[in-house]
């Protein structure tokens, strides 16, 4: 057999390998690499719409969310970083990561805000809040294809979400699934600060 013919099996079988693995056990492991977040994304079969675009020059449109006290707010905040978490109650990933926020806030020192936004009816979202106090702002709207997080470029309906807004109001950074610790967490963050403009 030819040294090129040898080559196109091992690929071939290191694709069908790696497609059966996704097939076995879904794409978490994917997920944790920026290579895989974006792979992810241009594969991934849209549910939504959107228009978002990561590292776009213009800032996002603004939207309204409810408070868990009944006080609307209108995000983005312009002239602060800011963190957004979509999440459910439901949702086991969501539940994991959501003491990690709280570590992230707590080391923020005010250079950024983490904002908690479940997609989800208040009753329902109040189960998660009861049981995992959170020390960040959080907030509630129904989920479905307006809701914010499709115009923060969710096209896909996932759970958890994550997005970094920068000062200007501008999609920096996104996030799809759970994130694998804290550090994984702190990491995300911290290269996107270091290397926004």
């Amino acid at each position: 057999m030819k040294p090129w013919k040898w080559l196109l099996a091992a690929l071939l079988a290191a694709l069908l390998g790696f497609g059966l693995g996704i097939a076995l056990y879904g794409p978490g492991a994917l997920l944790q690499t920026p290579l895989g977040q974006t792979v992810l994304l241009q594969l991934m079969p849209s549910k939504y719409p959107s228009n978002a675009l990561v590292g776009a020059a213009t800032p996002i449109p603004t939207f309204t969310v409810q408070g868990f006290n009944g006080h609307p707010r209108q995000l983005p905040t312009l002239g602060r970083w800011q963190i957004i978490n979509y999440w459910a109650s439901w949702c086991g990933p969501c539940r994991k990561e959501m003491p990690w926020f709280n570590q992230v806030h707590a080391t923020s020192q005010g250079r950024y805000e983490i904002i908690g936004i479940a997609l989800e009816a208040p009753s329902q979202a109040q189960t998660l809040l009861q049981d995992i106090p959170l020390q960040f702002s959080v907030y509630h709207e129904p989920p479905g294809p307006e809701d914010s997080s499709v115009i923060l470029g969710n096209r896909w309906g996932v759970l958890p979400y994550t997005v970094l807004i920068d000062p200007q109001g501008r999609l920096q950074k996104q996030h799809i699934g759970p994130f694998t610790d804290a550090e994984h967490l702190q990491t995300w963050l911290q290269e996107a600060l270091t290397t926004a403009p």
